[in-house]
């Protein structure tokens, strides 16, 4: 074998020099690439890629442009770029190192067998093809074919879930399949970027993890984590009510997802119990974070607006606990998939949200306080027996709020604590008073003995009884005519979406750019995170 040549002194070399074949004795010269002047190849490398004075425009930017370049799009894009070759060139350097490393692999498992000539040329022929493969790999296309589609999950007003296989690495996933059209018609793009952008930010057991994100000309997809222990909606529908000790660690755990969400710099606005999950072992994972973004659709404030003014004439109907938490098991036996059904009513959404007024991070704590209340009472504190009953009980949340009681010798089980009680009314609160950190809910009573530093090192009330990684059991079959019929209200949703006219302006490609991702570039290794200004830009991450 040809020996390696010194190394020469790096102020020598123009280019970056790639070993990439050591050893090889074919009479070619390695592969020189001509990328950056200036830059070191000792150690690390440094690129010097702006002068001082080159990058900004000089006598500064009119106003006009400097509102464009603050503007969220502008700001997204620019982060979409930097990420691009951010992950561009993490991925091919970390391909040079692999490729490096197999080599000497190689070569080390050679030599200490002691081959002859004709053996090695065998052995280094099999290598060459298999390096050939990981190059004709590293330049396929991520395509919705090369996922193997299992059974369906999840249905929406805007599309479908799936289990599904990726047929080359066999990972399980919940590959979630939207229609561009539908989501540009229905202002929906920016609330699925947002929730790529969360996704693809995040490196914590609390959130859903992103696996893949890619589109074809009609549709994009988000392959996603799959969670199989269903979510807890269907463990409400079971259970009914919660004990307190059970109760206190699932909203636990939920709070901690919540927290994790808000140090990303993003507030959710919209929890219920269908966006928590149970995963495999029986702990929380939090998912669906489009409504994660810095300002909600402008339609959608006027139309929550316009319902709280419809009603703010109407008579609260004070019922009793007994009535209220009767009456909404009703409405959930007919309309299973009340939350994303054409009717369902924002029952866990905090009164400044539904206002269109400045709100923060407290709105989510307002969430779980509601959420506790069910957990506990076994219907949330402000549901009526109609959409128009449950909005006026919004409106006048301050007096309808009521701690539940029960008289009966039977029922008394079901009555909440003081500490329990105590620890709702700080939630569910005025925005002036209510909690809003994890550090205060931390000395309230009601959490004494959680171990919130190892919560999923405690053991869970329940773990889901699964069958292997394709258990679909805790989710509704969708080939059964008795499971679809929970859907009913959905399909109408998506037929009343269809029927909502196309938008006058031209669909624009350009809105999608930057939504690829795989896992194994920098974000997924913990390289960099997005942070989330209030406005919804993607701030940079340099």
């Amino acid at each position: 074998m040809a020996a390696r040549t010194k190394a020469q002194n790096p102020a020598e070399l123009p280019d970056i020099h790639m070993n990439t074949a050591k050893g090889l004795t074919m009479a070619v010269p390695d592969i020189r690439m001509a990328t950056a002047k200036g830059m070191t190849v000792d150690k690390d490398i440094r690129m010097e890629t702006a002068k001082p004075g080159t990058t900004l425009k000089q006598g500064g930017f009119k106003i006009w442009e400097k509102e464009l370049l603050d503007s969220p799009e502008v700001r997204r894009k620019a982060t979409v770029a930097q990420l691009y070759f951010l992950d561009y060139y993490f991925n091919l350097l970390g391909y040079i190192a692999a490729r490096k490393e197999r080599r000497a692999r190689f070569d080390e498992d050679t030599a200490k067998r002691q081959l002859t000539q004709s053996e090695y040329a065998q052995e280094f022929k099999s290598y060459r093809g298999r390096e050939r493969a990981v190059l004709r790999k590293r330049r396929i296309k991520l395509k919705v074919d090369q996922f193997q589609i299992i059974a369906q999950v999840g249905q929406g007003g805007y599309g479908e879930v799936f289990l599904a296989r990726k047929a080359d690495t066999r990972e399980v996933c919940a590959l979630k399949k939207m229609r561009k059209r539908t989501l540009f018609k229905m202002d929906e793009v920016r609330h699925v970027l947002v929730e790529r952008d969360i996704l693809t930010a995040t490196k914590t057991p609390w959130l859903v993890r992103l696996l893949y994100a890619f589109q074809d000309p009609s549709f994009v997809y988000l392959a996603m984590e799959y969670v199989p222990g269903g979510d807890f909606r269907t463990l409400l529908n079971n259970a009914g009510v919660l004990k307190e000790e059970i109760a206190r660690f699932y909203i636990s755990e939920m709070f901690v997802a919540v927290n994790e969400l808000h140090r990303l710099g993003y507030i959710h606005r919209d929890l219920k119990p269908e966006n928590f999950l149970l995963d495999s072992t029986g702990h929380v994972k939090l998912t669906d974070f489009g409504l994660a973004t810095g300002a909600l659709n402008p339609q959608r404030i006027e139309s929550l607006k316009v319902k709280l003014d419809r009603v703010k004439e109407n008579e609260v109907i004070h019922r009793s606990t007994l009535e209220r938490r009767s009456i909404y098991r009703s409405i959930r036996q007919q309309i299973p998939r009340y939350a994303d059904s054409i009717v369902g009513s924002p029952d866990y959404m905090a009164p400044e949200v539904l206002r269109g007024k400045p709100y923060s991070f407290s709105v989510d704590y307002w969430s779980l306080g509601c959420i506790l209340f069910e957990f506990l009472a076994g219907f949330p504190p402000f549901s009526g027996r109609t959409p128009e009953e449950t909005w006026t009980n919004l409106d006048k949340w301050t007096s309808v709020l009521r701690r539940p009681e029960y008289d009966a010798p039977e029922d008394q089980v079901f009555n909440l604590t003081d500490t329990a009680w105590d620890a709702i009314t700080r939630l569910i609160a005025h925005a002036s008073v209510r909690y809003a950190t994890l550090g205060q809910l931390r000395e309230h009573a009601f959490f004494k003995g959680v171990q919130w530093d190892d919560l999923r090192g405690t053991d869970p009330p329940y773990v889901p009884e699964l069958t292997g990684d394709e258990d679909t059991g805790y989710y509704d079959d969708f080939t059964s005519p008795q499971d679809m019929e929970k859907y009913a209200e959905v399909i109408e949703k998506q037929r009343h979406v269809e029927r909502v006219r196309e938008k006058e302006e031209p669909f624009a490609r350009g809105v999608w750019v930057g939504f690829t991702f795989r896992k194994n570039g920098p974000m997924a290794m913990g390289g960099g995170r997005g942070h989330q200004e209030d406005d919804g830009a993607l701030a940079t991450i340099f």
